[in-house]
């Protein structure tokens, strides 16, 4: 009998993202369930060269099952749309409005639009829509598809290696607080919240406290441009630190030293970060917004409104305060757990096992369900 195959399109392969983070987990769930699969990419990144294929390499002359990870208009989009021989399914990443870029990068507007345009078309051609976060599920309910929910996880193959010892003892022997935030440098992330917010932390209360940026800014360097100068503004040049695309072995020494992690984000389909951040044992303090209040949970510190002043007294308190960061740190350790990875695997095999793929149809959502 002929092996099953699954195959992947995602439009970039990164380094460390969360997309490509699950789409690297589940090509081991689909192989460990004897499935043939390969990752297809229009961009790959050097580091991943080894575990996808370019895109243009990709052959459907066989009825195959495709699944297409969408977050943006892309020519992925038209391949899977003709692709009527195959099966398709879709995971939805969530389309950040394109509102966030305007006055930034006007190919990252007309991306979205596309997106957002050619979204309902290509559901309605799917065998399987899923989901990686219940509000991204909600976001496609609101066009009328159901979706079935695959919620991210830590994935532990990814942080095997030792933190960094250097960058380790840097943070370890620094007396000051250190806030962490970890994600491309956009718009929707709102860092100049944070920059604002760790003004009055470092200028009122630690004047030894440093604000770890982690993150790219490919097709964001006006956005970027604007943070940088930001800093200059409120002479925070020495304490805020742009890292730009760190090793995962410098991200975990950071997660495991920093004294805080921090997420003012406005918009997010799941933001993995944060949950990356409670698997290390760092507190998280994050903006109530999007899919943040359901991927932090219990297991952090939701704010409601950014009163600078006042979220630097919260980033002392919970640097400071043994006993609420202690408490944090379980309630961070709980939330993975039940995020956990194992949970991750389960899922997807029930997900994909014995043919659920070909024997799932679409179910649309009637309007009576919608209207409630």
């Amino acid at each position: 009998m002929p092996k099953r195959v699954v195959h992947q399109l995602v439009h970039t392969l990164s380094y460390g993202d969360a997309i490509s983070t699950e789409v690297l987990a589940l090509q081991r769930c689909f192989r460990k369930l004897g499935f043939v699969s390969e990752i297809y990419a229009i961009n790959v990144h050097p580091r991943l060269k080894g575990q996808a294929t370019l895109m243009s390499e990709l052959r459907l002359d066989e009825p195959v099952e495709i699944l297409l990870h969408y977050s943006l208009g892309s020519p992925l989009n038209e391949i899977y749309r003709s692709a009527s021989h195959c099966l398709r399914g879709i995971v939805y990443h969530n389309l950040t409005p394109s509102s966030w870029f305007e006055g930034v990068n006007p190919r990252i507007v007309r991306d979205i639009q596309q997106g957002e345009h050619e979204l309902p078309q290509l559901l309605e051609l799917s065998d399987r829509i899923i989901a990686d976060s219940q509000f991204n599920a909600s976001e496609l309910e609101k066009l009328g598809f159901k979706a079935q929910v695959l919620e991210l996880a830590v994935d532990p193959d990814r942080w095997e290696e030792a933190a960094n010892p250097g960058v380790s003892a840097l943070v370890r022997n620094d007396p000051g607080i250190h806030i962490l935030h970890v994600g491309r440098l956009a718009p929707n992330k709102c860092i100049e919240d944070l920059i604002r917010a760790f003004y009055f932390l470092h200028h009122f209360i630690d004047r030894a406290s440093h604000l770890w940026l982690v993150g790219i800014d490919i097709d964001t360097e006006l956005y970027s441009f604007s943070l940088r100068h930001l800093v200059h503004e409120l002479d925070l040049i020495d304490a805020v630190q742009f890292v730009g695309c760190m090793a995962d072995s410098e991200v975990r020494a950071l997660y495991e030293n920093c004294s805080l992690y921090a997420c003012m984000s406005e918009h997010e389909g799941f933001c993995l970060p944060v949950l990356e951040a409670m698997h290390f044992g760092l507190p998280v303090v994050s903006c109530d917004a999007t899919a943040l209040a359901d991927t932090v949970g219990t297991g952090g510190i939701l704010v409601h409104e950014k009163r600078y002043p006042e979220l630097a007294e919260l980033f002392a308190e919970v640097a400071q305060n043994k006993a609420l960061r202690d408490h944090l740190i379980q309630l961070g350790h709980q939330r993975v757990k039940e995020l956990s990875f194992e949970r991750f695997e389960e899922r997807a095999s029930q997900l994909f096992s014995a043919n659920s793929f070909s024997t799932t149809s679409v179910r649309r959502v009637s309007q009576e369900s919608r209207e409630c």
